[in-house]
């Protein structure tokens, strides 16, 4: 039901999922956790979903709360777009911020956190440090931390009671990334959009379908994030009519190509995203469809809280590192977990505060429990792939 509420669905297809008996107060939960719940509630309403009282009550000021957040952002985008510009600085609207503009119908469509904005790298400090002026605020600890001397943003940036946040970045993945890519390619590209009597400018949708996959892929490890990622790609697909051999070209020339696999995929199995089967084909690792089936429970297991979830860190890394196949795809040595092992160092150099090596019993206990996890994701029920077949036929 939660994914069927990230595209468009039906009133038959809503009132099916409402009726297969699921538990309203984990969906409720879900859609909190996810930035969702405004979208789910709209659709909910459509059909008169049944949600009881206490808990109608709880979805609705939930919905009016995003809501007016959400409008909220849009002015705050606005003011600052306008202020940026005063001071010739040049503004891309990454993510949630653009594609609220491009892909979806109304800007509300687009729930988000915050708004990441992409500078040229001459100004994007000049930038940080102008919003300061008009209001927005980092806290002491992260001015202070030598966490960003590396990273592809300056500290966030907050406003007033430090709800609504923005995102000053001059690059658009973290020094750590592998892969073949310029800023530049994205600007080159940029498109121009008109909105609220303003122009934004925005990626070109390949880009942005790109920097979906290889985000919630890489950066992400295909572990938080899958809603709005799954529905992104399926209303930029929708939207924009993504030319799919320059998409291949794109991902295999930026040695992207598993990450995009891996989330097209997901995207059109839980959203209903419309990517063509010669196009998966096209990305996907050189494993049997046994094995891409395996590695899909597992990450199937994975996008949403569950008591199935993988309960070691090492297993989720290696069962990463087999699906994503860095050696194979040309990534040498980088992995994500690099950019988290050096944010809890608090910067390039600082000292490594993992713990130190667990006792044997310990290590005993949770190879015992990585075991069970992997066959109960083995066995995981799984949705009906929307444009195809079904997730557990043989090849």
């Amino acid at each position: 039901m939660f994914f069927t509420a990230a595209v468009s669905p039906s009133d038959s297809a809503l009132r099916q999922a409402l009726n297969a008996g699921i538990d309203l107060d984990e969906l409720c939960v879900l859609a909190e956790h996810e930035k969702a719940v405004s979208i789910v509630w709209r659709h909910l309403s459509r059909v008169g979903g049944e949600l009881g009282t206490d808990r109608h009550q709880r979805l609705r000021q939930s919905a009016m709360v995003s809501a007016m957040h959400m409008l909220r952002y849009q002015t705050l985008l606005r003011d600052t777009i306008d202020l940026l510009a005063a001071e010739d600085i040049d503004v891309l609207l990454l993510k949630g911020a653009g594609l609220a503009f491009t892909a979806y119908p109304l800007f509300t469509d687009r729930p988000m956190g915050d708004l990441d904005l992409l500078i040229r790298s001459p100004n994007g400090f000049r930038a940080w440090t102008l919003l300061q002026t008009a209001g927005w605020f980092a806290s002491d600890v992260e001015i202070e931390s030598k966490r960003f001397s590396n990273h592809h943003h300056f500290p966030r940036l907050a406003i007033g009671n430090g709800v609504y946040q923005v995102e000053i970045h001059d690059r658009v993945l973290p020094d750590e990334h592998p892969f073949r890519f310029t800023v530049d390619e994205f600007w080159a590209r940029a498109l121009n959009v008109e909105a609220n009597g303003r122009s934004f400018r925005v990626p070109h949708p390949m880009h942005q379908l790109w920097h979906a996959c290889v985000h919630f892929a890489w950066s992400h490890q295909m572990q938080w994030g899958s809603w709005r990622t799954f529905r992104d790609a399926a209303w930029i697909i929708e939207k924009s009519g993504i030319d799919w051999k320059e998409f291949i070209a794109f991902a295999r020339k930026t040695l992207a190509t598993t990450c995009c696999f891996w989330t097209l995929r997901l995207a059109r199995r839980l959203a209903g995203a419309q990517v063509p089967d010669s196009t998966l084909d096209c990305l996907r690792p050189p494993y049997s469809r046994w094995m891409v089936d395996q590695l899909e429970r597992h990450f199937l297991a994975s996008v949403l809280p569950s008591v199935n979830s993988c309960p070691s860190a090492g297993l989720t890394q290696r069962l990463w590192e087999i699906a994503v196949m860095p050696r194979w795809s040309g990534h040498g040595r980088a992995r994500p977990w690099h950019v988290s092992d050096r944010w809890r160092r608090g910067g390039p150099d600082g000292e490594s505060n993992r713990p130190s090596n667990a006792s044997l019993t310990a290590r005993i206990r949770k190879a015992k429990a990585g075991a069970a996890y992997l066959v109960r994701a083995s066995r995981l029920a799984v949705p009906m792939d929307p444009l195809g077949q079904t997730f557990a036929e043989a090849e």
